[in-house]
C-alpha cells in the first residue's frame, strides 16, 4: 500500500537533512500559495480563505503542518499521531462550518501538490539530486492519502455524532425541557449514555434574522444542546463553567441562563430562561452582554411574570397619584418607595435620596394626605413597594 511508508516515516527518515534545511526557510511562501491555491480552486472555500481573518488563520496552521511535515526529513521518527489529529480535526472542523466531505478532501490535495511543486523547485535550485525529488514525491503522496483518511475519519465523526449521538442528546434535551414521564426519560437516558444529575439549568436561544449559525465549540460536547432547533435549548449541570464560551455569541444571538433547579423542574428552569429572553428582546432586563443570567434579575422575572395582574396591582394602590404632573408624581412616588421600604426618618430618606429633610417632610406630608392609613399597614406598604417596582420594570406602561 502506497500509505504505508508515510505511515512509519521511512521515506522521509531516509532523505538528507539538506532537503529540510533548504526548503525550512521557504515555508512561509508555501503556505501562502497553498491557501491561495486552495482558493482559487475550491468555491466552498474561496470567502473563508480569500480574505482576512480567515486567510490569516488558514495560513498559519498551514505553516505549522508544512513545518511539523518538513521535520521529519532524515529523521526516523513515527508519523505524529498529534499531526493524523490535526486533520481529524479539520475533518470535524469542515462539517460543523458546511463545508462537504469532498471539499475538504480537495483541499488536502491541492495543498499536497502546491507544496511539491515548491518543494521540487526549491530542490531543484540547491542542486539535490533526482533520487532525493523521487523520494520527496513518494513520501508526500503517501501521505496524501494517510491524511485524506484522517479527514474523513473526523468528517464521519462529526457527522455520526449530529445524527446518532447529537440525535439522542437533542432528544434527551426535549424530554426533560417538556416534562416527559419518568418512564420516557430513563429510556432516553439509556440511549443517550449520559449520566444525568441532580441538578441542571436550562439555557434558551434566540437568533434575529440573518444572524450566523449557531458557532461549533461554544458548548462542551456533554452538555445536551440543540440551540438551532425547536425549542432552542440546552441542559447543564455546571453553568458557571460549561456556558463560558456563550459569551462569543455573534451578532444577532442571544441565550438565557435559567435557575439551577432539581432535574424534575427542568422545564420550569426553561420557561424563566425564555420569559428571560422575552423581556430582554423588549428592552426590560439589562445584560452587559450575549447572556441574560436570570439569576441577576429574580425581581423583575417575578414581577412581571403576570403583566396583566401587576398592571392592575399599579393602577388600583397607586391610584392615589393618578391626579398629579409626571414631575409632581415622579418625585412622591420615589420618596414613596424609600419609605415602605425603609420606614426611615425625613433626615434618613433625605440622606437617601440626596434630598433636604425639608423637602422629605414637605412630600411625606403630601403622602399622608394621599395614602393615609395605609401608610402605617404592613400588609398595603407591601402592596405598594411590589406596584412602585413593578411600575419601574414597566417604564413605558407595556
Amino acid at each position: 500500500m502506497r500509505g504505508s511508508p508515510a505511515s512509519d516515516g521511512s521515506v522521509w527518515a531516509r532523505l538528507p537533512h539538506e532537503l529540510g534545511d533548504v526548503v525550512r526557510p521557504r515555508i512561509p511562501e508555501i503556505a501562502r500559495a497553498c491557501v491561495d491555491g486552495i482558493a482559487a480552486e475550491i468555491p466552498e472555500y474561496s470567502r473563508s480563505f480569500g480574505e482576512d481573518p480567515g486567510r490569516a488563520v488558514a495560513i498559519e496552521l498551514t505553516r505549522r503542518g508544512i513545518e511539523r511535515d518538513i521535520d521529519r526529513v532524515g529523521t526516523p521518527a513515527m508519523w505524529q499521531a498529534d499531526r493524523l489529529a490535526e486533520f481529524r480535526a479539520h475533518g470535524r472542523e469542515a462539517f460543523h462550518n458546511g463545508l462537504s466531505r469532498e471539499a475538504v478532501q480537495a483541499a488536502v490535495r491541492v495543498s499536497s501538490r502546491v507544496t511539491w511543486r515548491w518543494i521540487a523547485d526549491i530542490a531543484r535550485e540547491a542542486g539535490l539530486s533526482g533520487d532525493v525529488l523521487y523520494g520527496a514525491a513518494e513520501g508526500m503522496f503517501a501521505d496524501v492519502e494517510t491524511s485524506m483518511a484522517a479527514v474523513a475519519e473526523g468528517y464521519s465523526a462529526a457527522e455520526a455524532a449530529m445524527s446518532g449521538t447529537g440525535e439522542r442528546h437533542r432528544r434527551l434535551l426535549r424530554a426533560l425541557i417538556d416534562g416527559r414521564t419518568p418512564a420516557e426519560v430513563d429510556g432516553l437516558v439509556a440511549a443517550s449514555g449520559l449520566a444525568l444529575p441532580p441538578r441542571v439549568a436550562a439555557v434558551a436561544f434566540r437568533a434575529l434574522p440573518g444572524a450566523p449559525e449557531f458557532p461549533p465549540g461554544l458548548l462542551p460536547e456533554h452538555v445536551p444542546a440543540d440551540p438551532s432547533g425547536d425549542p432552542s435549548a440546552a441542559l447543564t449541570p455546571a453553568p458557571d463553567t460549561d456556558l463560558t464560551g456563550l459569551a462569543k455569541l455573534p451578532a444577532g444571538w442571544t441565550a438565557a441562563v435559567g435557575p439551577l433547579v432539581p432535574l424534575s423542574s427542568a422545564p420550569e428552569s426553561f420557561r424563566v430562561a425564555r420569559r428571560a429572553l422575552d423581556l430582554s428582546a423588549r428592552g426590560l432586563l439589562d445584560a452587559p452582554g450575549p447572556v441574560v443570567w436570570c439569576r441577576d434579575h429574580v425581581t423583575t422575572l417575578l414581577l412581571l411574570a403576570d403583566e396583566f395582574l401587576v398592571t392592575q396591582l399599579a393602577a388600583t394602590t397607586l391610584e392615589p397619584l393618578a391626579g398629579l404632573t409626571g414631575r409632581r408624581r415622579e418625585q412622591l412616588a420615589e420618596t414613596l418607595l424609600a419609605l415602605v421600604q425603609t420606614r426611615g426618618s425625613a433626615p434618613e430618606l433625605g440622606r437617601l435620596l440626596d434630598l433636604h429633610p425639608q423637602t422629605i417632610r414637605a412630600r411625606l406630608k403630601k403622602l399622608a394626605e394621599l395614602f393615609g392609613e395605609k401608610l402605617d399597614d404592613p400588609a398595603e406598604r407591601l402592596r405598594l413597594e411590589l406596584a412602585l417596582l413593578a411600575e419601574r420594570a414597566l417604564p413605558n406602561g407595556d
